[in-house]
């Protein structure tokens, strides 16, 4: 399987240095982050996205997934800037999450967000790239059954689902993972890798925070094991959420990293 990073908090680094960092940790690819504040920038998507993805070639990391903030397809700049990804080898990209706005709202909200996703396929159809919606708290689809509603129907050639049993820990959604894949079949296009666990706190309150690959309440074996029997072969896209300095997240993702490999390699034996 293909190991990809999204790399937010490497955001201090240049994009050379970002290239030269991941390659030398052992990722496949990198994610890329078409947000303000970051590399690739909306307003000058062209420009910043052809230096970002040929340096990231240049260092041997394929940048063929990335991140954006589009969620209506109508708006002023959403169709070419999606052009421009799929004009420097952009395959597929991650939507902005759909909010859940509270009691009353959800039908309203899963109605807009099918004509959005409407739009997508069209689009997708034209330019030949996919959009994807992630798993994901606070939104409409933190599951893989809520997130199915939105997308059947659909072509998944255009239109999937970036599944992240992370999420669904750390924030809400969980379901049986086996069941998570078999509901998602082949609108399954990536599949999230982070981990988190609850915690109790000296008041006697439980807490919901990130924690190192190896340790949290996700079993990637068992997850690695349930994408496996959908023949699931797409990226898996690694978030490593650590805040203690660029030398502590290089130390705990490329301790990440190996412990993904290492459970890839058990999985596939």
């Amino acid at each position: 399987m293909h190991c990809i990073v999204f790399p937010r908090f490497f955001q201090k680094l240049s994009v050379p240095q970002l290239a030269s960092e991941l390659s030398r940790l052992g990722f496949d690819g990198v994610d890329v982050m078409a947000r303000d504040g970051y590399w690739t920038t909306p307003s000058n998507l062209p420009r910043t996205l052809s230096h970002f993805v040929r340096t990231m070639y240049d260092f041997g990391l394929s940048a063929e997934n990335a991140t954006t903030e589009y969620l209506d397809p109508n708006k002023p700049g959403a169709e070419a800037g999606v052009a421009a990804l799929a004009e420097n080898g952009i395959r597929q990209f991650r939507l902005k999450h759909i909010a859940y706005r509270g009691p009353k709202t959800y039908r309203s909200d899963l109605d807009r967000a099918k004509h959005y996703f409407d739009g997508w396929e069209r689009i997708g159809e034209k330019h030949g790239i996919r959009a994807f919606l992630q798993t994901h708290g606070g939104s409409i689809h933190p599951s893989a059954s809520a997130s199915i509603r939105l997308v059947e129907g659909l072509n998944p050639a255009y239109i999937g689902v970036h599944h992240d049993p992370g999420n669904m820990i750390c924030q809400e959604g969980y379901e049986n993972w086996e069941i998570g894949f078999d509901i998602l079949g082949e609108y399954l296009c990536m599949l999230g890798v982070k981990n988190a666990a609850f915690f109790q706190t000296a008041d006697g309150k439980w807490k919901r925070r990130w924690t190192p690959l190896a340790e949290g309440a996700v079993d990637y074996r068992q997850v690695l094991k349930a994408a496996q029997k959908t023949s699931f072969n797409g990226p898996l896209c690694m978030h490593n959420f650590y805040k203690r300095g660029l030398e502590h997240l290089k130390r705990q993702t490329r301790a990440d990293l190996e412990h993904l490999r290492a459970l890839i390699k058990e999985v596939e034996a």
